[in-house]
């Protein structure tokens, strides 16, 4: 089930800005698990578009941390982020090759999401976690 969400949070950031915006696209619960890995497919097309390393790191950080914040407030424990991440960055590179006529159009617009997510505030992750 993940991979139709992973997919869709990538075109939402293609057309919408950001992969958090995916939330209100996304048809059912979507896990804190699911929600890294998307996070992790994010950065994962940036890579493949290439962006620069700095700011994939900074990406990923974020990411972690609004998680992980959102995490402990809402008493869940031992997230698995990196594995998680780590398997959502190879599959988000291998959706940017395989689709590459869907994507490469889009590509300012995924990179200008990308760029977004990377300084999103914890109040914008919160609201999407929540939907």
């Amino acid at each position: 089930m993940i991979l139709p969400k992973m997919s869709a949070a990538l075109l939402c950031m293609s057309f919408f800005g950001s992969a958090y915006a995916s939330s209100e696209k996304l048809h059912g619960a979507t896990s804190l698990d699911q929600w890294i890995v998307i996070c992790g497919a994010a950065n994962g097309a940036a890579l493949a578009l290439h962006a620069p390393p700095q700011d994939l790191a900074l990406h990923r950080q974020t990411a972690k941390n609004h998680i992980s914040r959102y995490a402990a407030e809402n008493g869940v424990d031992a997230l698995e982020f990196d594995p998680l991440f780590e398997r959502g960055l190879t599959e988000g590179q291998r959706l940017v090759a395989s689709r590459s006529s869907l994507f490469m159009p889009r590509k300012a617009t995924l990179l200008n999401g990308f760029h977004h997510d990377k300084h999103i505030s914890y109040a914008d992750v919160r609201r999407a976690l929540s939907a």
